[in-house]
């Protein structure tokens, strides 16, 4: 063997010993693997009481889960936003039984943050992006997936709530919480699956926002118009050119 082998070998042999499997074998637990260092033989240690993960702190009710800001349930009789009376929702011979459940459920009556024409922007870029694939632009579920197939949802406009339908009375969804729709849109219902993850809380509520403007476009009362749409909805009515 002559010295430029030598060499090589002695180079070849160097590497070797630095090719070792320490970053395979650090000194770190596998997930639920136990420990004989902490009291509890538990290597994965509990969380410190009062500890919130980064962007984690949740205190606002209102805004996360859709339902009233206090712990107390909501005073019925209540107004809401778009309602097709424009008044209290007091149902002929069922008051009683809605107070009572709504205000088990608690849902909120109002948003968490002013509706603003910057809102209703930014719900109608969402609303198209992810909901009128379903519910089509104007909210009454006519979709194009829905067209091909897909379950119908029910129209904003025109349909009853099916999950106040469950609980055995009937709601109109333009006349429902808004804190329902949140709910609903966070948790899923029916056909219709979750979105928590893809849209934020402020997203989810901006949605809620234009799906409002939505039914009140489309189901406002003639004496809420401007005097100019007034008078032209009147001639549409009437037939007149």
């Amino acid at each position: 063997m002559n010295p430029t082998q030598r060499n090589w070998l002695a180079l070849c042999l160097l590497f070797t010993l630095g090719c070792q499997q320490k970053m395979g074998r650090q000194p770190s637990y596998r997930p639920l693997e136990p420990s004989a260092f902490f009291p509890d033989q538990r290597s994965a240690r509990p969380l410190v009481s009062g500890t919130l993960a980064r962007g984690q702190l949740r205190a606002n009710r209102l805004l996360f889960t859709g339902r009233q800001s206090s712990d107390k349930a909501a005073i019925l009789p209540v107004t809401l936003l778009g309602s097709s009376s424009g008044g209290p929702l007091i149902f002929s011979g069922i008051f009683p039984p809605l107070m009572e459940k709504m205000a088990v459920t608690d849902y909120a009556t109002h948003f968490p943050f002013p509706v603003t024409s910057e809102v209703l922007d930014r719900g109608q870029q969402r609303f198209t992006i992810f909901c009128a694939v379903c519910h089509d632009a104007t909210g009454n579920g006519n979709g194009k997936i829905v067209q091909r197939g897909y379950t119908h949802p029910p129209s904003y406009i025109t349909d009853y709530s099916r999950g106040f339908q469950r609980r055995g009375f009937k709601m109109l969804l333009r006349d429902v919480p808004v804190g329902y729709y949140f709910e609903v849109v966070s948790k899923g219902y029916g056909a219709m699956p979750d979105y928590a993850s893809q849209v934020p809380p402020r997203d989810r509520w901006a949605i809620i926002a234009y799906i409002r403007a939505l039914q009140l476009s489309q189901h406002a009362r003639l004496g809420d118009l401007p005097e100019k749409e007034r008078r032209a909805a009147q001639k549409a009515l009437e037939g007149k050119p």
